[in-house]
């Protein structure tokens, strides 16, 4: 007996269409070890981290992003590797959390509403005022 104003979402069904329709679902971080091999750190998009995870970092109270990295990183260990041996800096975080959001196809910034609402609001007003300049003429 389902009542017209609610939605059912059925969570292996909707996680079976995500995965037919996921894009990029790991971003593999490639750099170079004290003896100049090559290292992986593989980091799954924003989308994929787990709640669990993210819940338990924060209940730490450290730094969510670094922590959170850490914890889905694949292999784990790799991360702090990228860390140390590859010299990561805060900027390159930055741009690699960046890139994570990207390839999930999630922006942290379109959610917000806040710089679209403001400049979507002098728009309404111009036509406003050039209808009104060309009544009174």
């Amino acid at each position: 007996m389902s009542k017209p104003n609610r939605k059912i979402v059925r969570l292996q069904q909707m996680r079976a269409q995500r995965a037919a329709a996921a894009k990029t679902q790991f971003v593999d971080i490639v750099f170079e070890n004290e003896h100049g091999q090559e290292e992986t750190c593989s980091l799954p998009t924003q989308d994929d981290w787990p709640v669990e995870v993210i819940e338990e970092v924060q209940e730490k109270g450290g730094d969510a992003n670094i922590g959170l990295l850490r914890q889905v990183a694949v292999p784990p260990e790799s991360f702090d590797r990228l860390v140390k041996v590859g010299k990561l800096t805060v900027g390159e975080l930055k741009e690699l959390i960046e890139q994570l959001d990207e390839e999930a196809g999630t922006d942290q910034g379109e959610g917000s509403g806040s710089s679209p609402s403001s400049e979507s609001t002098p728009e309404p007003s111009e036509p406003t005022s050039s209808a009104t300049t060309p009544a009174a003429a």
